[in-house]
């Protein structure tokens, strides 16, 4: 047995014995002439500034990993924070993000939150705006966040789950507005809805991405969570 499996199967009977519900509750695009990141907040320059064809080293806000850049479209790889447990729920972390710093954020100030088990909720902050559009991400454009999809609560999680012997508790968390699916039988392994873009707004500003995976190195059934995903303005 992985220890992904050992883990998620701790996490999804530990939800079934507590009863709980948890989630509160790369290429570049030529075609799109996109606005600077910087403007997302009101900010005037990123914390973190990626040379194109580049990379630099995740590190604040207890942040780790690697952000790289090809023209408008950054790709971060293995992003972890300090890894602590959310009172009231099964083992998992909370991670924060600023598309606009490029960089780890923190409780106060973030853009998005990854959280719940397997830290696989993905949350907006403040007023901020979360929907999604299946699309590829490389065809999105800021006209999509009209027609797209709006989540449950602000928050997009676990699409569906497959297997079987799928306890109702676990199956009750599958609301077909999410970004990953949970595969209940084959090791516990969470992937991708393949096709489908998130959109993130703040003011007037749309923000694609598109996660890749939540393991290290993006080997399934590996350690978790590691965030790869990737993301630009529209």
């Amino acid at each position: 047995m992985t220890r992904l499996t050992r883990n998620l199967s701790k996490l999804s009977w530990m939800l079934l014995g507590t009863g709980a519900m948890f989630l509160a509750s790369c290429s570049k695009n030529n075609d799109v002439a996109a606005p600077d990141l910087q403007s997302l907040g009101g900010r005037t320059q990123a914390d973190v500034v990626v040379p194109d064809g580049g990379s630099v080293n995740i590190t604040n806000n207890n942040g780790q990993g690697k952000v790289y850049r090809s023209g408008s479209v950054y790709r971060v790889e293995n992003f972890k924070q300090v890894y602590s447990t959310d009172p009231g729920q099964p083992a998992n972390g909370t991670f924060f993000w600023r598309f606009s710093d490029n960089d780890a954020g923190t409780p106060a100030s973030y853009n998005i939150k990854f959280s719940g088990v397997a830290t696989g909720d993905i949350t907006a902050g403040g007023t901020d705006e979360l929907r999604f559009v299946d699309k590829a991400f490389s065809s999105v454009v800021a006209a999509d966040w009209t027609t797209a999809t709006v989540p449950v609560a602000n928050t997009i999680g676990m699409n569906t789950v497959v297997g079987t012997g799928i306890p109702p508790a676990v199956s009750a968390l599958a609301n077909g507005k999410g970004w990953y699916i949970y595969n209940w039988s084959a090791g516990h392994t969470v992937t991708p809805v393949s096709g489908r873009t998130l959109l993130f707004k703040s003011g007037t500003t749309v923000v694609a991405f598109e996660i890749i995976s939540i393991y290290q190195n993006q080997v399934t059934g590996g350690a978790f969570p590691y965030y790869h995903f990737r993301y630009k303005t529209l």
